[in-house]
């Protein structure tokens, strides 16, 4: 958020973590399951973190402000359908129903 940005009360702000990994998908037992299944490569875990306490009663507003936020959506990384390859959500939004 820019200096000076006033932010809305009670919204939800993100932050993209690419520096976080997860050792449990790297792992010799996990990564031969994933090849079985013809996973390998085609499964991603991505980290966001966000500046609130996460309340279950405003799931839905947690849901919703993710997919809209600004840090999220040129980093979220989807597989294409059609192409197979890695997109950003930023990419497929114009394919996607919007939210």
């Amino acid at each position: 958020m820019a200096a000076g940005e006033l932010r809305d009360l009670g919204a939800y702000y993100f932050r993209f973590l690419p520096q976080k990994t997860f050792q449990s998908l790297s792992s010799q037992e996990i990564t031969s399951r994933l090849r079985q299944w013809s996973m390998l490569g085609r499964i991603k875990a991505q980290a966001f973190g966000f500046d609130q306490t996460f309340q279950a009663y405003r799931k839905d507003d947690f849901v919703m402000a993710f997919f809209k936020d600004p840090n999220v959506i040129p980093n979220l990384k989807l597989l294409s359908d059609s192409s197979g390859q890695w997109i950003t959500l930023g990419f497929a939004s114009g394919r996607l129903r919007k939210i």
